[in-house]
């Protein structure tokens, strides 16, 4: 995400605008030195932060344990830990509200929408009504039903623009009101989004929308407009619309956005407006609750993908480790990586066992670090003492991984994949199906690989002789089930990979 993004105040009592642009830090607290300061005594000194990460190329959110936390699209973050932001993203604190929007404030999130300034001078006499929320069980028994249907329906919506597609047509289907809109919150200039409309709002003019019901909206409280049951709405009145709702869609302690909706048709019967607006209320409740459920699952996948992203690049540091010992065998990790996962799919295994052999393969040299380079890099054959060097890696490798949880499901692969099906193998001498299956698997890799590759002291074996070697020992030094595989799978993408380093294992020094 390197296009230029700003935060705006979206609620709250100060007005905020900041762009963000570059490797740059944005402190938020009460601190002088922050970037964003609120004087809220609930906000931290150093509250939370947001920096540009080059790794992931995304501006993260970090709380800095403050005392009161940091929401997230309403769901409070863990302190410490940094989460991705996408465009669109609402950040709350105490007293204040910030979005994470493109610096073009007219560029949607991702779906249409357009922007209009209302007029926020209120009438003297305007008065509306703040509604009470009313419980399910005073509506009539067609509401109810069609509030379970809608309750039902959301369960399989699939992010938040889905949730107000539904919201939207559970108004217009299930209520004699026609026209509804999906609002942000208006900003302290009375700005407002519209995110999703139906009816005559779809293409309204500014002086449609009542200030005074979409204000008391954002703070969280619904709001309502009858003609003819005492209420003033001046600005209403001018376009004749005899009834009018806004009620909140709340995420966490505050209001995401507003659901408005109106109706110009005096044929309307009183009752059946009321208890249209109580319905419409009833659907905001149960809509707030599945879009609190999108944004927890959603917050659960960034966290997901960042500790999937910190353990990849350990992976990819402790590969380069190991290249760094051995230049003579670079990309060593990488190749074997790349066909173990490819032996782990031809063997019929699932994704998450393909993704295992695959990480398995990168990592298998780990303990390498612990041999000197004085052996792993001797030209020529070693002595039985440096040999006995070389077989420890294996076990230091599994030392080395064994405290890391999410290495775990690996380190029979690090540990046995020197072992051999006739049990003359080492560490530990483990004989056939005793061997860990990821053992038995990188085993054929690995040694595949190092036939194939260029050494200082030879040049690597033909392709067809490789596979010879797998093909005569199986049974003996391989598993047969796992030679037989490996002789079907399809190497181009390995042979280029091979290529792309061997004019560079060329030019290594002797």
């Amino acid at each position: 995400m390197n296009a230029p993004m700003q935060l705006v105040s979206i609620g709250g009592a100060q007005s905020v605008q900041i762009m963000l642009e570059g490797p740059r830090q944005i402190l938020i607290g009460r601190s002088r030195d922050c970037d964003v300061i609120t004087d809220s005594p609930q906000t931290s000194r150093q509250h939370a932060q947001i920096n540009w990460q080059p790794t992931n190329e995304s501006w993260m959110l970090t709380d800095l344990g403050s005392r009161s936390g940091t929401q997230l699209n309403g769901e409070k973050i863990p302190s410490g830990l940094p989460c991705a932001l996408r465009p669109g993203d609402r950040i709350g604190l105490p007293d204040l509200m910030l979005q994470f929007r493109p610096k073009d404030a007219d560029q949607s999130f991702g779906h249409p929408s357009r922007r209009i300034q209302l007029d926020t001078i209120e009438s003297p006499g305007e008065l509306v009504e703040s509604t009470p929320e009313k419980l399910a069980a005073e509506l009539d028994r067609n509401r109810l039903a069609s509030l379970l249907d809608f309750s039902r329906s959301i369960h399989d919506a699939a992010d938040e623009q889905s949730v107000f597609k539904k919201v939207l047509h559970a108004v217009t289907t299930g209520s004699a009101f026609k026209d509804a809109a999906v609002i942000s919150s208006p900003d302290e200039t009375g700005q407002i989004e519209i995110l999703l409309a139906a009816g005559e709002l779809m293409a309204a003019a500014p002086d449609r929308f009542s200030f005074t019901l979409l204000n008391m909206a954002a703070r969280g409280k619904p709001a309502r407009f009858i003609e003819s049951g005492g209420s003033i709405a001046e600005s209403l009145s001018r376009f004749q619309v005899q009834a009018a709702v806004a009620t909140p869609f709340i995420l966490g302690n505050a209001t995401a956005s507003v659901l408005y909706v109106d109706s110009v048709d005096p044929a309307i019967p009183q009752d059946t407006v009321e208890g249209d607006i109580d319905f419409i209320i009833g659907l905001s409740q149960l809509a707030s609750i599945a879009l609190a459920n999108l944004s927890r699952a959603d917050l659960e996948r960034r966290f997901a993908e960042a500790r999937s992203s910190m353990f990849e690049g350990t992976v990819r540091a402790l590969a380069s480790a190991i290249d760094a010992k051995d230049p003579y065998t670079r990309g060593h990790s990488d190749r074997v990586a790349l066909l173990s996962s490819q032996l782990a799919r031809a063997l019929g295994h699932p994704e998450s066992t393909i993704e295992a052999a695959r990480v398995c393969g990168q990592v298998h040299d780990v303990g390498k670090i612990g041999v000197p380079e004085s052996v792993l890099t001797k030209p020529g054959g070693l002595s039985d003492e440096e040999f006995d060097l070389i077989k420890q890696h294996p076990d230091i490798g599994y030392r080395i991984l064994s405290d890391i949880p999410a290495m775990q499901k690996l380190l029979g692969g690090v540990r046995h994949h020197h072992e051999r099906w006739d049990g003359r193998g080492y560490p530990d001498g483990l004989v056939g199906e005793d061997i860990p299956e990821l053992g038995r698997l990188v085993a054929v890799v690995d040694a595949f690989d190092a036939m194939r590759s260029a050494r200082a002291y030879r040049s690597g074996m033909k392709p067809e002789h490789a596979l010879e070697e797998i093909r005569k020992s199986s049974g003996s030094q391989f598993d047969p089930e796992m030679a037989e595989a490996f002789l079907k799978i399809n190497l181009d993408a390995y042979n280029r990979m091979l290529e792309d380093v061997s004019g560079e294992e060329n030019q290594l020094p002797d």
